[in-house]
């Protein structure tokens, strides 16, 4: 299998995505919260670009959890917010998730030409890496959300890690630096993750133990991927 990757949401036309599997990376933490969510018991995860729209998607979906952020922080009205933390069994279980955040759900969006889909981070690397294997198919691409526009290196840690599970992939330039990226940081992802800018702001606004979170390698027990039947949703995959 031959790996490409772009380096943020925004860098990605929907057409590059056409006929390929394609994972969606965003490490924080949209990525991390989701599979947390589904783990958790949520039905499936439904993300959405914007705010009305997650408000609209509620009023045709009796029951379902609003979750997510702008600038990091809680939405007034909303259940949740973009932390893995705020998706306990309590709250989500039976239910669906409707998510909207700044970078993870542009990515997916993004991306909706792809044949398969499926959103990642280093909680559920591993699973990604077996996904794309049971995809069967010669190419794939890795899109890493990024920040604000901007190249993110917690995004390249995780796309990393996906390639250190598959050692015999074909890997792009970009791939070569992000698998170096990650062995190089890979015992310690923690500390890696609250160096970043992104990591520096959330620990700045409260949130540091959503990086610990983040930081634990394959601790996933499922890997959102998009739904066969409902393409706007993403519900849980599990390595058989």
């Amino acid at each position: 299998m031959r790996l490409k990757a772009v380096a943020t949401a925004q860098e990605l036309y929907p057409s590059a995505a056409r006929g390929l599997p394609v994972v969606a990376i965003d490490t924080l933490r949209a990525a991390t919260t989701a599979a947390a969510a589904l783990a958790a018991g949520a039905l499936a995860v439904r993300p959405v670009a914007g705010v009305d729209d997650a408000f609209a998607l509620r009023d045709r979906l009796p029951g379902a959890v609003l979750g997510g952020e702008r600038g990091m922080r809680p939405i007034a009205g909303f259940d949740a917010g973009n932390s893995p933390r705020d998706y306990q069994r309590r709250l989500v279980r039976g239910r669906e998730v409707v998510l909207t955040t700044t970078n993870g759900t542009l990515a997916l969006a993004r991306a909706r030409s792809a044949k398969s889909l499926a959103f990642a981070a280093l909680t559920t690397a591993p699973l990604a890496a077996a996904w794309l294997l049971a995809q069967d198919a010669e190419e794939a691409l890795i899109v890493m959300s990024g920040t604000d526009g901007h190249f993110s290196y917690e995004d390249a840690l995780t796309a990393g890690a996906i390639a250190a599970f598959l050692p015999e992939a074909d890997l792009d330039d970009l791939m070569l630096t992000a698998r170096a990226a990650f062995q190089a940081r890979r015992r310690g992802l923690g500390a890696a993750l609250r160096l970043t800018p992104h990591g520096v702001r959330l620990i700045e606004a409260g949130f540091e133990a959503d990086i610990a979170l983040a930081a634990r390698l394959g601790r996933s027990r499922v890997l959102p991927v998009r739904d066969g039947h409902d393409k706007s949703r993403l519900t849980p995959w599990r390595h058989s």
